[in-house]
């Protein structure tokens, strides 16, 4: 190859640039090109830099947006939540309120704010034979609308040690005769002792079902009774289906479900942001943990009920055949009066046991009224109780 071709032009832009460079004239060529790099430079910055900027605004709305919906998802759920908190703490407020959200705030109060007595350790004690008693000694118990003293005997219920001596008259039942939200001067058990002169010994231990309460009784002096009440609820029903299921045997729960409950209970108490919505979703899931000493409730016929009721009352009648049987029951479900008395009342005509025969049935559901229940909680407050002294007044002095 000849250097002259060595040296020749190759194709390119300006066809030889290092020629271009020792040629005079070029030099404005090359700085032009110069320019022109920097100008499409300063052009593909500018695009990205335009770029950028739309990017950056885009997530700022998009953030502004995200930040919006979220004020709209969390902000309901502040208010409703703050709403409960204040609807628990006003029953006033929601006795004056339309019926479904007086509904709604009782359902929350009583599934995930109130205490139970049973469950209470300063209150109570565990019992293998009746799962539970109430302590011995004294004990503060309250909730949103009362708080109350108890003096528990040494037989495990709200009555003094006097009263445990031969008393004329046994009132048994759940929370509703132990005086569950009053003093203990003013159940209807002590009630009815003030005005009828009568010994009355006040035996109703919070949750108890028909067949616990008749447990009970064994374990107490029938010397001089004359009169026994048995104050029923519709949660009895449970324990007294459970109780014809095993050929007259209640299982009972053990000291660890014991003590189990007890702290799922305790759990129930404290208050932490969001509690009531969170709960009400958990439930709404079916996803919560169901409640310990909660049993379901098959339906039965008003017969039904009546007849595993008086299977538990006459598991022991030998030494109550002179003894006068009054029968009531407490249910705040007053605008749908349930048919279980007029059951127990039907039912009784055809036995042919005395102790049964005899008995004698109150249907508190014609005097009872609302104003006879606490608004958050479901039981009697003092004017109930009384309702319900001169109502048995009335039966023992026939």
């Amino acid at each position: 190859m000849r250097a002259a071709d060595a040296a020749a032009p190759k194709p390119g832009f300006h066809a030889n640039a290092a020629a271009a460079l020792g040629t005079p004239g070029l030099h404005g060529e090359v700085d032009s090109f110069v320019r022109v790099l920097a100008v499409q430079a300063r052009l593909a910055k500018g695009r990205f830099d335009g770029t950028a900027i739309i990017v950056t605004r885009l997530l700022k709305v998009k953030r502004t947006h995200l930040l919006f919906a979220a004020l709209n998802l969390i902000l309901p759920i502040v208010i409703v939540e703050a709403w409960i908190v204040v609807m628990l703490a006003s029953p006033r407020l929601v006795a004056a309120s339309p019926p479904p959200i007086r509904q709604f705030v009782q359902k929350v109060y009583r599934h995930f704010n109130r205490s139970l007595i049973q469950f209470e350790p300063r209150c109570a004690r565990y019992d293998p034979e009746l799962a539970y008693t109430l302590r011995p000694g004294s004990c503060v118990f309250g909730n949103v609308e009362f708080s109350n003293e108890y003096r528990i005997n040494r037989a495990g219920v709200r009555d003094d040690e006097a009263s445990l001596e031969a008393p004329d008259v046994i009132v048994l039942g759940d929370s509703q005769a132990m005086g569950w939200g009053v003093d203990r001067p003013a159940t209807f058990a002590k009630r009815l002792e003030r005005k009828s002169g009568l010994k009355v010994l006040n035996a109703a231990v919070s949750s108890y079902g028909t067949v616990r309460e008749m447990e009970l009784l064994e374990r107490l002096d029938t010397s001089h009774l004359r009169f026994l009440v048995v104050q029923y609820s519709d949660n009895d029903l449970a324990e007294n289906r459970t109780f014809a299921q095993n050929d007259g045997r209640l299982p009972m729960m053990s000291q660890g479900d014991y003590e189990r409950a007890v702290q799922y209970y305790a759990s129930q108490r404290g208050y932490y942001p969001g509690k009531y919505i969170y709960r009400l979703l958990l439930k709404g899931l079916r996803l919560e943990e169901p409640e310990p000493d909660q049993f379901r409730m098959e339906p039965i016929a008003p017969l039904g009920e009546a007849e595993l009721f008086i299977t538990a009352i006459t598991r022991r009648q030998a030494s109550l055949d002179n003894v006068q049987l009054i029968v009531l029951e407490v249910n705040e479900k007053l605008d749908s009066p349930r048919q279980f008395i007029a059951a127990v009342a039907e039912r009784k005509s055809r036995t042919s046991n005395p102790f049964v025969r005899a008995l004698i049935t109150i249907d508190t559901a014609r005097f009872l009224t609302p104003r006879d229940f606490y608004v958050l909680d479901d039981h009697l407050n003092v004017h109930g109780h009384e309702a319900v002294a001169d109502a048995l007044l009335a039966v023992i002095k026939r």
